[in-house]
């Protein structure tokens, strides 16, 4: 068997399970821990990657299907336009609704999705990997970049261009480059931690470099056709325009995607009551207890190959 970067670490045995499958309550550190609540980590993706697919998918098509008249036949000075922005599309009321209720929905599932990632590279940094401060810039990167992007696409989902066209360009183009960024941090990382193993780290690696290279390839050509639309007064450029914002969306969306494979069968979320147990020999009166929320990181099956 290969050296896969793990210590050897001596772990306590696991709590048995009661008839709920949640572990029986047990002693740690000191404190008495009483599991609450277990949710499997798959079903904390798909409540984070299915919103935003629905949301986007539902707007561009209801706004395609049932108000084209209204939005992809709009004539300006280059000429008539047939398929809309995003921008355009958010801008409907309806769209509007199903844009902002489900694309919202998902950011808090996304920060515990950055959390848990943040907190694994950290873990599972393979002990190879000669280029540690790198690393830890790519783990940073990765967190803190990847919250931007949900800041600002949040901020360009409330702040249209009804409300204000300027602002929401910017937080448009903020989203993109943290986007990129965010990719970046998290192949490099994926790419020198034990999140590359079989039997699913690799097929998770290329899907991420596939996705991340078409995102990246989408840029240049949304901004030249977008150019040639303003500056040529080519026609179809614009079409080209909003084929890119579209691809770029659900790109995006397939990239986040490939967390699936990140934690399936490695993460799940619990929720645990602690509270300190009470030294009876000196009678310490007993502390508050709590309620705290936990991520158990469960060590990645190995395989060879």
């Amino acid at each position: 068997m290969p050296d896969l970067g793990v210590g050897q670490v001596k772990k306590a045995p696991t709590p048995p399970l009661n008839d709920r499958g949640l572990f029986v309550p047990f002693e740690k550190d000191g404190k008495r821990i009483t599991e609450i609540l277990r949710f499997n980590a798959v079903e904390v993706f798909f409540a984070g990657f299915i919103p935003p697919l629905v949301g986007s998918v539902s707007a561009i098509l209801i706004a395609l299907v049932f108000h084209n008249d209204a939005i992809s036949n709009y004539n300006w000075q280059c000429g008539r336009a047939r398929l809309p922005s995003l921008s355009r599309i958010i801008n409907l009321s309806v769209e509007r609704t199903f844009w902002q209720l489900f694309l919202l929905f998902h950011v808090p599932i996304r920060v515990i999705e950055l959390i848990t990632g943040f907190s694994r590279y950290k873990r599972l940094r393979n002990i190879h990997c000669k280029r540690t401060l790198l690393f830890e810039l790519a783990r940073l990167t990765y967190f803190y970049i990847g919250l931007g992007e949900l800041v600002f696409l949040s901020a360009l989902s409330i702040v249209g261009e009804r409300e204000n066209i300027q602002l929401h360009v910017i937080f448009f183009y903020l989203f993109g480059f943290c986007g990129i960024a965010h990719m970046i941090g998290n192949i490099y990382c994926h790419a020198h931690s034990l999140y590359y193993i079989n039997p699913y780290g690799r097929i998770s690696y290329y899907l991420k470099i596939t996705f991340a290279g078409l995102y990246l390839l989408s840029a240049p050509i949304l901004v030249g056709a977008f150019l040639l639309y303003w500056k040529q007064c080519i026609t179809w450029a614009y079409d080209v325009f909003a084929i890119c914002e579209y691809c770029g969306v659900f790109l995006n969306i397939c990239f986040h995607g490939c967390a699936f494979f990140d934690i399936r069968y490695k993460v799940c979320f619990s929720v645990r009551h602690t509270e300190p147990i009470k030294d009876t020999a000196n009678e310490l009166p007993m502390k508050n207890s709590k309620i705290s929320p936990e991520i158990e990181m469960k060590k990645p099956r190995t395989q060879q190959g």
